[in-house]
């Protein structure tokens, strides 16, 4: 029974821990699929001069999860008529994302309503924060990882002890 309790503890821990990595994982993807979009935004803006409801629309249609709800979001409050503000404040808001990494997103509303040059110079800004955001993480991801290892196998060999 105490062998049966052991091995639960154990598997609880390494699920922890792979849960911990996972969220770390799709907050990097997630931070690359914006930086994508958005450089993907900045070409058409500047090149194909596609009306912004309707490019949100195909990035989102080629773009998964997260981003591409973000941006379908987007589009449809801009076609519906409502605020260009509001509606990107409301998508920036459901993203998982760090505090910093939002307010990037949101210092675009302003841009995106102005003219080309201003919208492609404020994306290009917004794409290298989130950028630089993305260095860091990855920068991090070592030392973060040995630190969810431990944690989470010493707890679990804790209390496998304290159940023997």
């Amino acid at each position: 029974m105490k062998l049966l309790g052991s091995l639960c503890v154990f598997a609880a821990g390494a699920m922890a821990w792979y849960c911990q990595r996972q969220e770390r994982r799709n907050r990097r993807r997630l931070l690359a699929e914006l930086i994508a979009a958005l450089g993907r935004m900045e070409t058409e803006i500047r090149l194909a001069r596609t009306p912004l409801p309707r490019l949100l629309g195909q990035l989102a249609a080629e773009r998964r999860g997260a981003v591409a709800a973000f941006l379908r979001t987007v589009s449809r409050g801009l076609t519906a008529g409502e605020p260009p503000a509001t509606v990107w404040e409301r998508a920036a808001a459901a993203l998982e994302l760090p505090e910093e990494d939002k307010r990037t997103l949101l210092s675009l509303t302003e841009a995106l309503q102005g003219d080309e040059e201003s919208a492609c110079k404020a994306i290009l800004l917004a794409q290298e924060k989130l950028r630089s955001s993305l260095a860091q993480l990855e920068k991090q991801r070592p030392e973060e990882d040995k630190r969810a290892t431990a944690l989470c196998f010493s707890a679990a060999a804790l209390v496998v002890i304290l159940l023997i």
